[in-house]
């Protein structure tokens, strides 16, 4: 497993979404200053991690616990975007003593069904004539209008990005989020939960994130974010960081 770590203290560790990497948290390191342990890997199957066989959200959740128990690491934080929210909710599933946090960026436990109509049609499009000429279409579909029209390196780079992976694993990916059916949500009594979801979010829009809220323990903070769409650490990543920033010094001490 590909995975790039920044700063020191305690661990973040943090899952990227669909068609991204380990990369995408860049930033977000940057901006919490080195204060974080922010451990960013391409899960398997993305990125530069190869996976065992198709790409299973199950084999995402078992990597990541056996690497954080060869590191020693308990009562940590998980972040989870999109996607890889779901692969953070399968990892505390696994190992419960995993988290003290759980920070669930644009995610929901399944995708809805217009977003499943969408990503199917998204797989079938790259299986027939692959990702180059598609940047466009995903950068509308992830950014909000301000970012788009204010910080056009960042789209254009995110775009190039997006087309130089492998179009035959992305297709993979793409079927497995659009045919996950969520399961039970694990034990998260002592865990402490932030969501947060862009306010121009296509995938995990605030109404559905505030009921997805409505399902986890009290105390679960949710903070919609203005001019932001899919991806709030790479749109706004000083005002992301501050959010990230309360939220860990709320956590308790590890043991």
């Amino acid at each position: 497993m590909w995975v790039q770590e920044w700063g020191a203290g305690r661990p973040l560790i943090c899952l990227h979404g669909l068609g991204g990497g380990g990369h995408f948290f860049a930033a977000l390191a940057s901006a919490l200053g080195g204060g974080t342990h922010v451990v960013a890997p391409d899960l398997p199957g993305c990125g530069h991690s190869q996976a065992a066989s198709s790409f299973s959200f199950d084999e995402c959740a078992d990597v990541v616990v056996e690497f954080a128990r060869r590191k020693g690491w308990s009562r940590l934080c998980l972040l989870g975007h999109s996607m890889g929210a779901i692969a953070v909710l399968e990892a505390v599933r696994r190992e419960p003593s995993l988290a003290a946090g759980v920070v669930l960026v644009g995610g929901l436990p399944e995708a809805l069904p217009p977003a499943r109509a969408r990503l199917t049609a998204r797989a079938e499009q790259v299986e027939r004539a692959g990702l180059v000429g598609l940047a466009h279409e995903v950068v509308d579909a992830n950014f909000s209008q301000r970012t788009r029209r204010e910080h056009p390196e960042l789209t254009a780079l995110f775009g190039r990005t997006f087309e130089l992976q492998s179009a035959a694993r992305y297709a993979e990916a793409t079927r497995a989020l659009a045919r996950w059916t969520a399961r039970p949500l694990p034990a998260l009594d002592d865990v402490a939960c932030l969501l947060v979801t862009g306010e121009e979010d296509r995938y995990a829009p605030p109404d559905a994130v505030h009921a997805f809220a409505g399902t986890l323990p009290g105390g679960t903070h949710l903070e919609i974010l203005t001019d932001c769409g899919h991806l709030p650490f790479l749109e706004q990543p000083e005002t992301f960081a501050t959010l990230l920033r309360h939220f860990l010094e709320g956590l308790p001490a590890r043991s």
